[in-house]
């Protein structure tokens, strides 16, 4: 899954995107930690939070990249 999410990353920010909301599911948050792990690594990440509940709550992670 790490590679899925990185490589979405590098995808939306070739297309220009500054921000992306990653949808992970609520579950017992194995998936969440996976995500944000990968997050906080990937060097196109200027910074990443819980959605806003009205975009997801704890299911969704909002992604800031960095522009190009």
């Amino acid at each position: 899954m790490a590679s899925v999410v990185a490589e979405y990353l590098e995808a939306a920010r070739a297309k220009g995107f500054t921000e992306v909301r990653l949808i992970h599911g609520r579950g017992i948050g194995v998936q969440r930690k996976i995500v944000q792990a990968v997050l906080a690594r990937h060097p196109v990440v200027a910074g990443f939070a819980d959605a806003p509940p009205e975009r997801g709550g704890a299911g969704a992670t909002i992604v800031r990249l960095r522009p190009i």
